[in-house]
């Protein structure tokens, strides 16, 4: 009987852990219980971040778990987040707000397949996956859709008041994920740190921010990478035209 590589096995537990959390989101939203909802989605982001991390840091990538991965990100970061803002802010309302949702939802399915796509396409070249990302990621485009739901959670009730608006603004954010526009990738490539110091001070502002100011600090890191955008453009083209 062949042994059980737990090497191996740990990144994918931690992907269904991502995924059990996707599932809670879904459950909680169906119940009303929109704070816990979002918690889960986040805590699911975690652990997609944590799961790459440890399969790079333990040599133990493979296909299996590039495929878990997919899947669990499409229900965490893709219908949950859809089912959240339609039961949450939309209130069940069959007009353009469950449209919005929906093509939330298609759109990131869309994207992670295409995503695959460009990761087989680079393991058949051989070639490096890249610094950057086309298009924004699944969990970063759930986060800023859910930013009008935190809002309530500060007191704003502004998204109820202009279902319109925030509607449009989800079909912005779709439109994002399968986007040409070029974004920074942390996921595939090491970061150096010059300074391990600032690096942790850095690091714990941040934690210390959101365990105490949990909806401020995600709308205010959602503000930071979405003015990443025109530099990772910049960034981007510069490389080509170094290439060429």
């Amino acid at each position: 009987m062949k042994k059980i590589d737990f090497k191996m096995l740990l990144p994918n537990v931690i992907t269904l852990s991502g995924l059990c959390f996707g599932l809670s989101s879904i459950r909680f939203a169906l119940e009303g219980d929109f704070n816990l909802a979002i918690l889960c989605i986040l805590i699911a982001g975690v652990c997609d971040v944590l799961d790459g991390m440890l399969a790079r840091h333990l040599n133990s990538e493979s296909d299996l778990g590039a495929q878990l991965d997919s899947l669990s990100d499409f229900l965490s970061f893709g219908i949950a987040p859809g089912i959240l803002m339609y039961m949450s802010i939309f209130n069940q309302e069959s007009g353009i707000g469950t449209f919005a949702c929906l093509i939330f939802i298609i759109f990131s399915c869309l994207r992670l397949a295409l995503y695959n796509v460009r990761l087989e396409l680079s393991k058949a070249s051989e070639e490096e996956f890249g610094s950057f990302f086309t298009g924004i990621p699944t969990p970063v485009g759930a986060i800023l859709i859910l930013l009008p739901l935190t809002h309530t959670f500060m007191g704003y009730d502004w998204a109820y008041e202009n279902l319109n608006f925030v509607a449009a603004y989800i079909i912005l954010i779709s439109g994002l994920l399968t986007s040409r526009i070029p974004t920074f990738s942390i996921k595939r490539k090491r970061l150096y740190v010059k300074s391990k110091l600032i690096f942790l001070i850095f690091f714990f502002l941040i934690a210390l921010s959101i365990i105490n100011f949990l909806w401020l600090s995600i709308n205010a890191l959602a503000l930071m990478y979405l003015l990443t955008i025109p530099f990772s453009v910049f960034a981007w083209n510069s490389a080509n035209n170094k290439t060429n």
